[in-house]
């Protein structure tokens, strides 16, 4: 199949697509997944069946920082929106870990990664694991009413694997012109009548607004700022 065959089976827009690809990186697709590559051949796709994001939703998920964070008192179903989609590893453990989920990503080469990976899932175990949208997540916030928002704004991120590191280089290639405005999500998301907002920011990072969240969750090199609103 070529992939422009693919795109339109997946409903997705082809001249956008490739519109918003940088020169310098490749989509291709091999057995059915679809691949963004550099120069230097390196490749990133999103994979929910197997690989680092599948390993880290089989481990002791209730346990997670972010699961935690997002979890409300007393409510078994509680609606998430990931504002920053990304290549949805947040997303997937937050429906691993019994959240219904609802993700925007508005770059489309990366919602395209992302639209191929949810449909393989799909396939492979007859359950579609979050509701993408292709929109500004300010608009997602005035639209629909979640119970928590939350929002992970791209900064560096460390880490000691090689890999990681190569796969974070790529995504940050595609999204060359994507800068996240963290303050200006975070107040849309204050606004809204969600119960919760979630602010994954760097460990030692300043406050975003000057605002003291209601309680913070630390790991190693991150934190999920929570501010509580209802």
């Amino acid at each position: 199949m070529k992939i422009e065959q693919h795109l339109d089976l997946l409903g997705l827009d082809v001249d956008t697509i490739y519109k918003n690809l940088p020169k310098q990186l490749t989509l291709s697709l091999k057995d059915g997944v679809l691949f963004v590559s550099d120069q230097h051949n390196q490749q990133v796709h999103v994979n929910f069946l197997q690989g680092r994001i599948a390993f880290r939703a089989s481990q002791h998920i209730a346990g997670e920082h972010l699961v935690k964070a997002c979890r409300l008192k007393n409510q078994s179903e509680v609606s998430v929106l990931d504002a920053t989609c990304g290549m949805g590893r947040d997303s997937f453990l937050l429906f691993q870990s019994g959240f219904k989920v609802t993700a925007t990503e508005q770059n489309p080469v990366v919602h395209a990664l992302l639209t191929d990976g949810l449909h393989r899932y799909e396939a492979e175990t007859q359950v579609m694991p979050l509701k993408l949208i292709n929109e500004p997540a300010e608009n997602i916030m005035k639209r629909y009413l979640f119970d928590v928002i939350y929002l992970d704004p791209m900064f560096p991120e460390r880490s000691n694997s090689a890999k990681t590191k190569k796969d974070m280089q790529l995504f940050h290639a595609i999204h060359r012109h994507k800068d996240d405005n963290a303050e200006f999500l975070l107040k849309k998301a204050l606004q809204t009548k969600a119960k919760r907002v979630v602010l994954k920011r760097p460990l030692r990072a300043e406050l975003l607004l000057s605002m003291k969240p209601t309680f913070q969750i630390k790991g190693k090199t991150c934190r999920f700022d929570a501010f509580q609103l209802s």
